[in-house]
């Protein structure tokens, strides 16, 4: 099955709505049709003009680290137009102010714009920080907003882990009740975050698909694959990222500076890697394994050191999207090495918290000392958020 992305619906000639518009662009290096055009090049072609550019975190370009704050402008190589930075500060709770939200778009950048484009693929996880830079926008521009939709990588069907609590919210997590994994494209996540947080506030289209269904795995849409960010390059990373990213709130190495990021996860006090992996693997997480490994970062946490620990594969007769249980398996993970080295362990507790939207598991994991069964009924409640999460998508799904 062959599926055409909304850039790809665009450069197909329906293009109608944008032609004689100068636009802004929020891109980065994702954003391609599937003859590997940009997609500045393909608005051009479609008789739009982009006055301006802007790129989320990681830059423009998206080569930039995690969490690198980029300020001041750029011209964009190809074209040069001015580059904006929707990313200009470390802190994950900054105001919300307008004028001095460092998320936003620049004062003045908006300047003589008839609308704003936005064409970056997401991952179809909630703490992956492009669907808050597009609510930010959402809540702030007064032009419309025409989103490029592309496909979901998890697929369209599981809706997994605890709806963030609204004292958690933060720029890995802004808008409460969303879980971990939401099932929605980044579109459909558009139309959910305007119409049933901000009632409505933006003018926004969705410049939707053709020919992508919610159980459709990545492979089976013939659209080229481009590594959304600097440590998220593979299927198999953003597969595995909804469960393995919760160790980034604590003081392990998940495989940043490696080849294998979120795959990896260990520290240099871990030395008996197999005791490790055999608790993990007696825990029978569907879809996973978890095999006993050394690995060298090349970047912090443990910058040069050798450490011990696992690599997490994906079982080859598991579902195509993904295991269904990642999230769940995520928190299991954390549990068994807070449980086997509780006295080198340290939580990040603010980052932690932001990461699965509560303070309820960590707080149950250290009055349990890691116990993994105290958190069955941690899950059982997740079940209500996920449940309550799909009744409220119907009249925002754009596909079946």
């Amino acid at each position: 099955m062959s599926v055409r992305s909304g850039l790809d619906v665009l450069a197909g000639g329906k293009a109608g709505q944008l032609n004689g518009k100068k636009v802004g662009l929020v891109t980065n290096q994702t954003g391609i049709d599937r003859k590997f055009r940009r997609t500045a090049q393909v608005l051009h072609e479609a008789g739009a003009t982009v006055c301006a550019m802007f790129g989320p975190e990681h830059g423009y370009y998206g080569v930039e680290q995690d969490a690198i704050a980029l300020t001041g402008e750029e011209r964009d190589r190809w074209n040069n137009v001015a580059v904006y930075s929707l990313y200009r500060a470390e802190d994950l709770n900054q105001p919300d102010d307008k004028e001095t939200n460092p998320f936003g778009p620049p004062p003045g950048s908006l300047d003589g714009l008839d609308a704003l484009v936005f064409d970056i693929q997401d991952v179809g996880v909630r703490y992956y920080t492009y669907p808050t830079t597009l609510g930010i926008l959402l809540e702030q521009v007064n032009i419309p907003v025409y989103v490029i939709d592309r496909p979901n990588p998890l697929g369209g069907t599981l809706v997994e882990g605890p709806g963030l609590e609204a004292p958690f919210s933060s720029f890995v997590g802004r808008y409460p009740g969303i879980p971990v994994r939401h099932g929605l494209t980044i579109g459909e996540l558009a139309l959910y975050i305007n119409r049933h947080i901000l009632h409505n506030r933006a003018e926004v289209t969705v410049i939707q698909m053709e020919g992508w269904r919610r159980e459709m795995a990545w492979e089976e849409t013939g659209l080229p694959w481009v590594a959304t960010s600097p440590n998220l390059p593979t299927l198999t990373t953003a597969r595995l990222y909804p469960g393995t990213c919760l160790v980034e709130g604590t003081n392990l190495s998940l495989g940043r500076g490696t080849t294998q990021p979120f795959e990896l996860v260990g520290a240099p006090w871990i030395t008996d890697p197999d005791e490790l992996a055999a608790a993990l693997n007696r825990l029978e997480r569907p879809g996973i394994y978890f095999r006993p490994t050394f690995f060298k970062p090349i970047y912090f946490p443990y910058k040069e050191e050798v450490c011990g620990g696992v690599q997490i594969h994906i079982l080859p007769d598991v579902s195509a999207l993904g295991p269904e249980q990642m999230v769940r398996s995520g928190l299991l993970l954390v549990a068994t090495l807070f449980r086997l080295y509780s006295e080198k362990f340290k939580w990040l507790p603010a980052h932690f918290d932001r990461l699965i939207g509560s303070a309820k598991p960590r707080l149950q994991l250290e009055k349990a000392e890691g116990n993994a069964t105290s958190l069955q009924h941690l899950f059982d409640q997740w079940e209500d958020d996920e449940q309550g999460f799909k009744s409220q998508i119907d009249d925002v799904l754009l596909y079946k």
